[in-house]
C-alpha cells in the first residue's frame, strides 16, 4: 500500500521506465455528481503490483505526468470510466491507452465483457466480485477489500504479457 507522497513519487518514476503499466481504480459513487476516488492499483508486472491510497495522498499530478506519457502504454479495462475519474484527479490528458474490453471486441468476443468474464475465457480464472460495491472511502481497508484490490492488480499484471 503506497500512502506517502515520498513512496508515490517513486513507484511513479519507476512506472515511468516501463513500456507498460496496468491501472484500475476503485471507487464510491454514490449520492455524488462526481464519483469519489477511493484507491488506485498499478501493476508493474504480475508479481510488481501496488495500491495507491488517493486519501492519504493529496497531489495525484505525478499519477498525470504517467498517464500523459505517451511512450507507456496504459492497459485499463472499459478504459473510459478509470480515465475519467483519474483525469478528473491529476489533470492529465491520458495517451496511448489500450483497453481490453474494446480489443475483447476485436478478437471476437464480446465488446461489453466484463473484466470477470474476460479473465474467465483467458486465463481461466474465477475472479470473485464481492468487495466492487463496498466503500473504498473508509479506512482502514477491511482485509478482505484489501485482497480483492490486490487480486485485481494481479490479474491486471497479466495483461502486460497479453498486449
Amino acid at each position: 500500500m503506497i500512502s506517502s507522497e515520498k513512496e508515490f513519487i517513486t513507484l511513479i518514476d519507476r512506472a515511468l521506465n516501463t513500456d507498460r503499466v496496468a491501472l484500475d481504480t476503485e471507487f464510491v459513487w454514490e449520492r455524488t455528481y462526481y464519483p469519489r476516488l477511493g484507491l488506485i492499483q498499478l501493476a508493474l508486472s504480475d508479481e510488481d503490483c501496488f495500491l495507491i491510497d488517493p486519501l492519504a495522498i493529496k497531489d495525484l499530478t505525478p499519477l498525470g505526468k504517467l498517464l500523459n506519457d505517451a511512450k507507456v502504454v496504459k492497459i485499463l479495462h472499459d478504459a473510459p470510466q478509470d480515465l475519467t475519474i483519474l483525469s478528473r484527479v491529476t489533470g492529465a490528458v491520458p495517451q496511448n491507452i489500450f483497453d481490453t474490453r474494446i480489443s475483447a471486441g476485436f478478437s471476437g468476443l464480446s465488446s461489453t465483457i466484463s473484466l470477470a468474464d474476460l479473465i474467465s475465457v483467458l486465463l481461466d480464472i474465477n475472479l470473485a466480485k464481492t468487495e466492487t460495491r463496498t466503500n473504498w472511502l473508509k479506512r482502514p481497508l477491511d482485509p478482505s477489500q484489501i485482497d480483492y484490490a490486490l487480486e485485481m492488480s494481479v490479474i491486471s499484471g497479466h495483461y502486460k504479457y497479453c498486449c
